[in-house]
């Protein structure tokens, strides 16, 4: 298998999914549809669903059948006790290689949160991919960086985001979030008035710019008062709906600078796929504290202002807003740049980030395994305390 990538002709690789435990299965497939996609499209490589029936309502369930989620899940109630809500975001697989008679069991785990999300899937697994992994944590060995797949994404999905890299460009700035607070806590409001600060630096800006702060429903009536007055004062749209994926896509695609912020949990946000994909010149106010298996570069594949929320929630000085102000107004101003950033952007998805190349990296990885000599010495699932990173 030590092919770059290609499957062996002598025996074909094949890939169960198993299932059966989460309590939200719809919920479940969509977090893994991203690597399902890739693995479907390597030629030569069999996949299939260990449970009939997480075949069939999956089935129903990617073709938009009216209700098929509501069915899925409905089906799994019957099954209560046999579920976790921890299993919503990990899901299970069998690699059957070429190079090894039993198969090298396989874990990806989706969830934001930097710890292991489900522990029992970490000890039964042989390699357990995390999508939101801190490199200074200290986490087992079997523990292994993954791309966030983005769900919401389908083939042909991607196809119009790679369409969209010669979008002519009539702004000069989009910037959209939600405002999600943390969890309860002194910090509780901390994320959302770092936003705030963030859509307030940016409206000021005298340039051709779409700023939109969205309020999510589960938070509907519970924001501040005082944080809605400071966004309507400085002219950001406030709704209470969700943008459209056309509309998002046309705006980021259209602006010369596309602004955006870690995910809710300081992870890389599952919206980078669509900015890499685009070939959109992405300035962060800070970067992510997860790590891809092969890192996203500051200064080349997006922006860095080295501004944002600290590990532990605490929030920037206001004079250090400034510099967001500068930094987006250089890109602006130098077209050469931004192409260049828009570039780097395109050309890290296409090495790095399709599906198809994701499923190569996860094969290649489940391979060294196989062929290791004899069984690793496994640390237990939990992680250490964090190492503060040194300030870029």
């Amino acid at each position: 298998m030590q092919t770059h990538g290609r499957i062996s002709k002598a025996k074909a690789v094949r890939v169960s999914l198993l299932g059966g435990r989460a309590r939200r299965p719809a919920t479940w497939h969509l977090y893994q549809r991203y690597y399902l996609i890739g693995l479907r499209a390597i030629p030569g490589l069999e996949f299939s669903y260990a449970d009939t029936a997480d075949r069939r309502f999956a089935w129903t369930l990617e073709r938009n059948w009216p209700g098929a989620s509501r069915a899925w899940e409905y089906y799994a109630g019957l099954q209560a006790k046999q579920r976790e809500e921890t299993a919503n975001h990990v899901a299970r697989y069998l690699f059957y290689l070429p190079t090894r008679a039993e198969p090298v069991r396989v874990a990806i785990d989706q969830h934001d949160g930097r710890g292991i999300r489900e522990p029992e899937a970490h000890d039964w697994a042989e390699i357990y991919f995390k999508v939101n992994r801190w490199p200074n944590l200290d986490y087992s060995d079997k523990v292994r960086g993954l791309v966030t797949g983005n769900g919401a994404l389908t083939q042909a999905r991607i196809d119009r985001l790679v369409a969209l890299r010669d979008y002519p460009k009539h702004l000069d700035l989009v910037f959209t979030a939600r405002l999600w607070p943390s969890v309860p806590g002194p910090t509780y409001w901390h994320p959302v008035e770092h936003l705030v600060r963030l859509f307030e630096t940016l409206a000021q800006l005298n340039i051709r710019s779409l700023l939109r702060a969205i309020v999510p429903r589960s938070h509907e009536g519970e924001l501040p008062k005082h944080f809605i007055d400071r966004l309507v004062n400085c002219g950001v749209q406030l709704t209470k709906t969700n943008i459209t994926v056309d509309e998002l896509w046309a705006a980021t695609a259209a602006a010369r600078v596309a602004f955006l912020r870690p995910g809710k949990h300081l992870c890389v946000s599952w919206r980078m796929i669509d900015h890499l994909a685009m070939g959109a010149c992405t300035v962060c106010d800070r970067a992510a504290y997860t790590q891809w298996p092969v890192p996203m570069r500051a200064g080349r594949e997006f922006v860095n202002c080295e501004i944002g929320i600290d590990q532990d929630e605490s929030l920037p000085a206001i004079a250090d807003y400034e510099c967001i102000s500068d930094t987006v107004m250089a890109l602006v101003h130098n077209a050469d740049r931004a192409a260049s950033v828009r570039d780097a952007s395109a050309a890290y998805f296409d090495g790095h980030v399709t599906p198809k190349r994701i499923a190569r990296y996860l094969i290649e990885t489940a391979d060294r395994i196989a062929q290791d000599a004899g069984p690793r010495n496994i640390k237990p699932a939990k992680t250490r305390r964090m190492k503060r990173p040194s300030r870029r």
